[in-house]
């Protein structure tokens, strides 16, 4: 019976020894790959890998460059295009005698600024189509309605040619001159979102097509889109 088992264990001996060589192998492969892997960076985190698109490129549809302007806010100061540039910006047209849609655009722009003001790279900016009326003293006391911060929110105004063509051209948004003397201009009551490198950006909408422009105020059966936008601006600021 002994000499059966001790038979029997040297012949099972080639066949672990074999095992284990597998093992080894297996395991030197194995070691060798994750290292190559984690050299060509396959693994990291979702903030560091190149090999994926960052989440506000999955999720928010870049449009055009904002044109170049240069306006003057309600502290006498030069805000362009360019001081924006690193700035997660919403951005308006308004009117501050404006007997309609301006007042609610204004407060819930207030609304999302309170949101977001936390953030040192983000800023609102509105900008008037009554430069002739909106100076920067008028602008600073419409400001002050909302408890603007002044380093956060922009109330812009200017040469009155050059922000109608920002604001069709460069927006796609409606601006003109009303027929009704009561309401003087017309505009419309969008908000737009604009990344830290000047390009316009937006989420789709439930039927998979980009909407470009928020809705900044409620009109007929369009809601608000102040929580979409905040939500969406957040992603960029967090980008």
């Amino acid at each position: 019976m002994h000499k059966y088992m001790a038979m029997r264990k040297k012949s099972d001996t080639p066949y672990y020894v074999g095992l284990a060589v597998i093992i080894l192998i297996f395991g030197y492969f194995a070691v060798t790959n994750v290292i190559d892997y984690v050299q060509k960076d396959k693994i990291v985190d979702s903030n560091r890998s190149e090999d994926r698109d960052p989440v506000a490129d999955k999720f928010l549809v870049k449009f055009n460059k904002v044109p170049d302007f240069e306006f003057i806010d309600q502290n006498g100061d030069t805000v362009s295009n360019k001081t924006l540039l690193g700035k997660v910006y919403i951005l308006d047209f308004f009117f501050t005698t404006c007997p309609t849609i301006c007042t609610p655009m204004s407060r819930n722009l207030s609304q999302i600024t309170q949101k977001l003001e936390k953030y040192e790279d983000y800023r609102s900016v509105s900008i008037t189509i009554d430069p002739d009326n909106d100076t920067p003293e008028v602008l600073s006391r419409y400001a002050d309605r909302y408890q603007a911060n002044d380093s956060t929110w922009h109330f812009l105004t200017g040469d009155k040619e050059k922000i109608y063509q920002l604001a069709r051209e460069g927006f796609k948004s409606y601006v003109g001159v009303s027929d009704d003397p009561a309401i003087r201009f017309e505009h419309s009551g969008n908000f737009a979102l604009v990344d830290r490198n000047g390009y316009i950006r937006s989420r789709k909408d439930s039927q998979g097509n980009p909407i470009y422009v928020y809705s900044g105020v409620q009109e007929q059966y369009n809601a608000a889109q102040i929580d979409e936008i905040t939500d969406d601006a957040e992603i960029l600021l967090n980008k």
